[in-house]
């Protein structure tokens, strides 16, 4: 197989991860527009996110399994269709329980996205080379947080709702047609791992009995919902606590886009600097200051702009920290990447559906609230780092400072 140059590896896994990015943020600013014209309640119309990620999070904890046994190629290329004909149909529903079974549908296809992506780069690379180029997929990801929901709410403004959808297809019918041309299978057969029920099983259980990988993967989904938490509220924000119009939802975006990016540039020069375990324990310094001076800010201050500018620094550190723990809990589990991406991937879309769903609605009347519940989730990732570390092992004391062979 030719390998692929770093800069379009980068490309294609960036675009495959933002599968459920896309399928999501892109709706949320046009929920108003399709509640008001399908005669909805808010709770029903949020639904149409929170079931999205519970497909995701089900089927993505089958996808690493199949595309362990398939490959790689065969399974994003079929998911991508699904996305594309499901979306297509979700621009015409008969009623909201139609609406809500395409977007199961969307959500089954997209969890393919970042599973798949992960396999693909750990079937070609580990250790450092792996967190650098997961840090620059990642950096190209944030662009989305922003542009995505801008072009939703472009869309939704001067089309309607139902043209988020159309744009939505025609993006899967995209990039099915690009990986189909550029992407290469990169798990060759004698690598492939059997569907058997009970070699399966097996699979899961080795993952789960892993305490990295559990513990460090339980850090990244805490960290990563904190933000999902901002994200999500979004419109709630913007529009009842800050009192502007939906299309200002870049006032939230913004800080979120603009700390990961940052945090994602900075990540291999510090990387270089100060090596894993040091990194990781600036990256929760980081996190510690933005949840103290969220607090301190949405405790004191009147609802306006300035008051979810710590945002931005929590985005930094969760930037700093990511590469570290999601390639320090998958690294020994690489001869069964699929699975443990799997897994990976099951909790995180796991827990942002239940803070769509639940947590976010619960939280995002106040802004301070809202910084209690991040501030909670990130000591639960705090915790789990903590634990890692006292166990003495290598992913959190010094995570892959071995070469690449």
């Amino acid at each position: 197989m030719k390998a692929l140059q770093p800069a379009v590896l980068i490309v294609l896994l960036a675009c495959m991860g933002l599968l459920n990015s896309l399928g999501s943020d892109i709706l949320i600013p046009a929920l108003p527009a399709m509640r008001s014209d399908l005669g909805i309640s808010s709770w029903q119309a949020q639904q149409t996110i929170s079931l999205f990620f519970f497909a995701s999070a089900f089927m993505s904890l089958w996808y690493g399994a199949l595309a362990d046994a398939y490959g790689r190629r065969r399974i994003i290329l079929i998911s991508l269709l699904l996305l594309a004909i499901a979306a297509a149909a979700s621009a015409f529903p008969a009623g909201i329980e139609m609406l809500w079974g395409l977007r199961i549908a969307q959500g089954v296809a997209a969890g393919a996205g970042m599973v798949v992506s992960r396999s693909i780069l750990h079937d070609l690379h580990h250790g450092p080379t792996a967190q650098h180029l997961l840090g620059r997929i990642t950096m190209l990801q944030t662009l989305s947080l922003i542009a995505t929901p801008v072009i939703g709410a472009w869309l939704s403004t001067h089309f309607g709702w139902r043209a988020v959808f159309v744009a939505l297809s025609a993006a899967a019918f995209a990039l099915a047609g690009i990986y189909w041309r550029w992407l290469p299978e990169t798990l060759p057969p004698e690598r492939r791992l059997s569907l058997h029920p009970v070699a399966l099983a097996r699979a899961y259980l080795h993952a789960l009995r892993t305490p990295r990988f559990v513990r460090l993967s339980v850090a990244h989904v805490a960290n990563w919902t904190s933000m999902a938490i901002y994200v999500v509220s979004a419109p709630s924000i913007v529009i009842h606590l800050l009192g502007k119009a939906a299309t200002e939802i870049y006032l939230i975006y913004a800080p979120i886009t603009f700390g990961l990016t940052a945090g994602f540039w900075a990540f291999p020069h510090l990387l270089r600097q100060l090596k894993g375990g040091p990194l990781l324990a600036t990256a929760y310094r980081v996190l510690a200051a933005a949840v103290g001076l969220n607090l301190l800010l949405s405790g004191l201050l009147p609802a306006g702009p300035g008051v979810v500018l710590p945002l931005f620094a929590y985005s930094f550190g969760l930037a700093l920290a990511l590469p570290i723990l999601i390639g320090g809990a998958i690294e020994p589990l690489r001869q069964s990447a699929g699975v443990a991406a799997s897994l990976q991937t099951f909790l995180q879309f796991a827990m942002i559906a239940l803070a769509a769903g639940l947590i976010a609605p619960w939280l995002w009347d106040s802004l301070f609230t809202l910084a209690l519940g991040t501030g909670l989730l990130t000591l639960i990732g705090g915790g789990a780092v903590y634990l890692e570390h006292k166990a003495g092992l290598p992913g959190a004391a010094t995570p892959h400072l071995h070469s690449e062979t």
